[in-house]
């Protein structure tokens, strides 16, 4: 399965979801769906946006693939 790894580097980076939510201007409650990787999918805009926000250079860095869950 794929994981988003938002929760770690929103703590490493001292964010959180209001702050990233403002910043990328997308809903709190879709911002906290991510982090907590309840969302279904996941947009090119709105991976990108993240990226831009936390100065994320490789999408390793936001996504990794766990086997078996």
């Amino acid at each position: 399965m794929l994981r988003l790894k938002l929760d770690r580097i929103m703590f490493e980076k001292k964010y959180n979801t209001k702050q990233l939510s403002e910043e990328i201007g997308i809903r709190w409650n879709t911002v906290d769906d991510l982090v907590k990787n309840r969302a279904k999918n996941w947009s090119p805009e709105t991976l990108n946006k993240i990226m831009v926000a936390l100065d994320i250079k490789d999408i390793n860095e936001l996504i990794e693939y766990k086997a078996g869950e």
